[in-house]
């Protein structure tokens, strides 16, 4: 799937999800195509005994912090991803 696809079901920027690939801190595998787009191989989804969906909920104490809310976003989605989940939404304040 496209970057920009991934970026939008995980309730990020595109410009967030570009700056996690240039840093090397995508949760996910992503490789660059012959075309210079970016493509995301999500994993095959694990076998869950529980059922809905899954909200990462990320919050800072103040606003000089917001690079640790990005940082702090990117840890709980790639946390959930390693346990076999797929995050829905990301919600930060």
């Amino acid at each position: 799937m496209k970057l920009s696809e991934w970026a939008r079901q995980q309730g990020v920027s595109y410009q967030t999800a570009w700056r996690w690939v240039k840093d090397g801190k995508m949760p996910v595998p992503v490789r660059q195509a012959p075309s210079g787009t970016w493509l995301v191989t999500e994993p095959a989804p694990a076998v869950s005994a529980t059922s809905g969906r899954v909200v990462a909920y990320c919050r800072v104490s103040s606003t000089d912090q917001k690079a640790d809310l990005e940082r702090q976003a990117a840890r709980v989605v790639a946390g959930a991803n390693g346990l076999g989940l797929a995050v829905a939404e990301v919600v930060t304040e």
